[in-house]
C-alpha cells in the first residue's frame, strides 16, 4: 500500500471536495502511475499556522509516495493530470499548490523525519495522538486525517 499525505488548511476544504479530491488522486495514479493500493491521509494544520508568500495561506502540498524507477514521463503526465483536476475542484491557483512524486525510500525517510525530534514518552503521545485521530476521522468523516498541532 502506498500513502499520500496532503497537508492543508483546517476547514479549507469541504467533505465533498475532500472526497472529490481523493477520488481524483485516486483515478490519476492509477492511470499514471500503477495499481497500487493507496491510503491518503490529510493533515489538516490550523489556518494562522500555513503560509504562503510570506502571508496567511491556504496552499496544498501533497507528497505522494511512488515505486522506484517511475519514469520522468509517467511523473510529467500525473503532475499535469492531478494539477488541472485539484485546481478545478478547489479554485485555487497554481502558485498555491504543490505536489511531489517520492520514491518509497526518500517517503518513508520525510515520514520518518517528522517524530525523530522527540523524546520515547513524546513518540508515545504523538503516535496515540495520530493513532486516535486518524480512526475518529475515517469513522466520523469517512476519510483519515489529523492535526499535525497538539
Amino acid at each position: 500500500m502506498k500513502k499520500i499525505l496532503i497537508t492543508v488548511s483546517e476547514r479549507q476544504f469541504s467533505k465533498r471536495q475532500i472526497k472529490s479530491l481523493e477520488s481524483l488522486i485516486r483515478q490519476n495514479y492509477r492511470t499514471h502511475i500503477g495499481a497500487d493500493s493507496l491510503l491518503i491521509i490529510w493533515n489538516q494544520v490550523p489556518a494562522e499556522n500555513i503560509f504562503h508568500d510570506y502571508k496567511n495561506g491556504q496552499p496544498s502540498m501533497l507528497a505522494i509516495e511512488s515505486n522506484e524507477h517511475v519514469e520522468q514521463h509517467q511523473r510529467v503526465e500525473m503532475f499535469a493530470a492531478c494539477t488541472r483536476d485539484w485546481l478545478q475542484i478547489t479554485g485555487q491557483r497554481i502558485d498555491q499548490l504543490i505536489i511531489s512524486l517520492l520514491d518509497t525510500p526518500v517517503f518513508n525517510a520525510l515520514l520518518q523525519r517528522n517524530s525523530k525530534h522527540l523524546t520515547m514518552p513524546g513518540k508515545v503521545k504523538y503516535f496515540l495522538r495520530l493513532g486516535a485521530d486518524l480512526l475518529s476521522s475515517r469513522t466520523l468523516k469517512g476519510y483519515y486525517t489529523f492535526n499535525s498541532s497538539f
